[in-house]
């Protein structure tokens, strides 16, 4: 991984290794883990994507094991890797508890330690929006290097022009630059032109789906992170119409792609 600062690097790790003993699932979930009248069951929910059974799966930052684990009850053929020890420790004990035990590698995804044209589908769900930009766009070619020939990529990123996402975004700026506070997992934030220009000199095929149209839950500060904004009995009515808009911007409105919280990219090798 690109690096500046070694002392930041650290930092780091140690934010998701605190996170991985404390609260795994919020540190990546956040507010999702827990606002289940809007998100539903997230902690048991199924993977994004199709699974065959006879595939080779890896997934790219896998923390605690949310996703692996569904993904490994399809298919044996599954390994995990994360840059946490103690994410991989959870996910150890998740997938043991469930009775799957799954093969787990210690590893940055910006050199991943397998060799080339090994998996059909490799997947990263909400990785590269905590790394740098230039760290995204080498993630997103070890993952072309490790793909079978016809293989696809499952990845996960937070879009430039979501409501919320741009109040983040204005909110880190201001706590970076004003109170010089030290985010080593700051958020990053794609646009769609952003990624088509990296993936399509790289892939044969790039397909760019929308998911989530909400209004920001919180002002997302350290000190903020719990406080919901909007009060739960809207939140049935708000999932109503974030799923309408969702149909429309993959559908017969694409323009309304640039405006949902998370970008859904399948690229195939």
């Amino acid at each position: 991984m690109i690096v500046k600062d070694k002392h930041f690097f650290n930092d780091y790790i140690k934010v998701w290794d605190n996170g991985a003993v404390k609260d795994a699932p919020f540190i990546t979930l956040g507010l999702e883990a827990v606002l289940t009248d809007y998100y539903g069951n997230l902690l048991d929910a199924p993977p994004p994507f199709a699974v065959k059974t006879d595939e080779q799966i890896l997934d790219l930052g896998c923390g605690w094991g949310r996703v692996l684990k569904p993904v490994r009850s399809i298919t044996r053929n599954t390994v995990g890797l994360d840059i946490s020890q103690q994410m991989l420790i959870a996910a150890k004990n998740h997938c043991n508890y469930h009775h799957l035990p799954t093969p787990l590698v210690g590893g940055d995804g910006t050199s991943l330690p397998f060799k080339d044209n090994t998996f059909d589908t490799v997947y990263s769900l909400l990785v590269l929006q905590h790394l740098s930009k230039d760290n995204g766009k080498k993630v997103i070619k070890e993952i072309h290097r490790v793909l079978k020939p016809g293989g696809a990529a499952y990845i996960r990123v937070p879009s430039r022009f979501a409501p919320e996402n741009l109040l983040m975004s204005f909110l880190q700026i201001i706590s970076i630059n004003v109170f010089r506070y030290k985010d080593p997992i700051r958020m990053r934030f794609y646009r769609i032109g952003e990624i088509k220009k990296i993936c399509n000199s790289l892939f044969s095929d790039v397909e760019i789906t929308a998911h989530e149209f909400r209004p920001p839950w919180n002002f997302h500060t350290p000190w903020t992170w719990h406080y919901i904004i909007i009060p739960r009995r809207y939140h049935k009515r708000l999932r109503a119409i974030s799923d309408a808009i969702e149909k429309k911007a993959n559908t017969t409105m694409p323009w309304l792609k640039h405006f949902a919280v998370t970008l859904m990219i399948k690229a195939v090798k």
